[in-house]
This record gives structure tokens, sequence and C-alpha cells, in this order.
């Protein structure tokens, strides 16, 4: 039987608003959100974690909403 391929990330999200260029990936091997900026790659990608938030609440805001679509889209509700 053919072995199937299944990447270690889901698809990559964007959200490009209120200053901040952000890309996000469900990590399938961790069950994690990752979050990059975009504007400062060499930060790299980071794990988030919606009940700590991000930096203030424009980003908070931003980086949750990802978070969500991220999850619902590897559920394939999305």
């Amino acid at each position: 039987m053919a072995k199937v391929y299944r990447s270690k990330y889901g698809n990559h999200l964007l959200s490009l608003s209120e200053g901040h260029n952000l890309i996000a990936r469900y990590n399938r091997q961790y069950g994690s959100v990752e979050i990059a900026d975009l504007d400062n790659t060499d930060l790299g990608w980071s794990d988030y974690d919606p009940t700590r938030g991000a930096s203030d609440k424009a980003l908070t805001f931003l980086c949750d909403s990802l978070y969500d679509r991220a999850l619902l889209q590897e559920l394939e509700v999305a």
C-alpha cells in the first residue's frame, strides 16, 4: 500500500493588518500554533499561547484570531 505523505505543518495563514504582518501555522508534531512576524524574520517562529497573549491588546487580538483560524483549518472546519 502506498504511503501518504503528510506535512509536519498545516497551511500557512497570513494576517496583514493593524501595522503587523504575521504568519501562522499549525505544528502537527507538537499540536501547537506557531506565529512569526514577517517584518522580523530573524526572530523565527514562536509557539503562541492564547492564555498569555501578546505584548499589547491589538497584537493579542490578531494572534488570537490567527490561532483560532489555524486550529479550525486543521480540524477542516474553516
